[in-house]
């Protein structure tokens, strides 16, 4: 893999507490684009060329364009579905602060 340029979110920003606020791998999560990518490769084979790095915790991924957008949609639902479980209550119900 080339070496990464840039990180996305600049995760070293991300202070403590919003880390406690939001989760402990909140601040990890990151992208770092690949600062070397044929552009031939990418604009006629975008399911093949390594574009950059997906980070979670300690884990690092090298990602293909199409895998990035499967990440995304997956997120998505999956973040839909958590919001559909908790208003049809499968969670229970919330206390008051």
């Amino acid at each position: 893999m080339a070496r990464n340029r840039s990180s996305l979110n600049q995760t070293a920003a991300i202070g403590r507490k919003k880390v406690e606020h939001l989760g402990k791998n909140y601040a990890s999560i990151d992208f770092e684009i690949s600062d070397k990518v044929d552009a031939t490769e990418f604009k006629y084979a975008k399911m093949k060329p390594i574009v950059g790095t997906f980070v979670i915790g300690n884990k690092r991924v090298d990602v293909t364009l199409s895998e990035l957008n499967h990440i995304a949609s997956t997120a998505i639902a999956a973040t839909q579905q958590c919001d559909l479980a908790y208003r049809m209550g499968n969670w229970g119900q919330p206390r008051t602060r």
